[in-house]
């Protein structure tokens, strides 16, 4: 193998592995609201209404367009619900 495939296929192995490397979580909104997300070092996440998701794992802070909040916190591979209660959104861990 010539030189410059050797550094071509080291060169693409460093880029996936940095890819491949970041932490995340499975987010499920439960509620009729889109959230706007910051978690990790990643901001503005969406998590849409009825839908899962995959953010990054940490600190978690949300808001929607119509002013609901939501905030905790997600492991690497955990996996978090938001659900609505008396009008209020919840992020809890979901229960398996």
């Amino acid at each position: 193998m010539s030189r410059l495939a050797v550094t071509i296929c080291v060169a693409s192995g460093l880029l996936g592995a940095g890819s491949r490397a970041t932490a995340s979580c499975r987010v499920t909104n439960e509620t009729s609201y889109t959230f706007t997300v910051s978690s990790g070092n990643a901001p503005n996440q969406r998590v849409r209404a009825h839908a899962t998701s995959a953010i990054e794992a940490g600190k978690i802070q949300g808001k929607s367009d119509e002013g609901k909040t939501i905030s905790g916190s997600c492991r690497d591979g955990g996996e978090m619900v938001i659900l609505e209660k008396n009008g209020v959104p919840l992020l809890q861990p979901k229960k398996k």
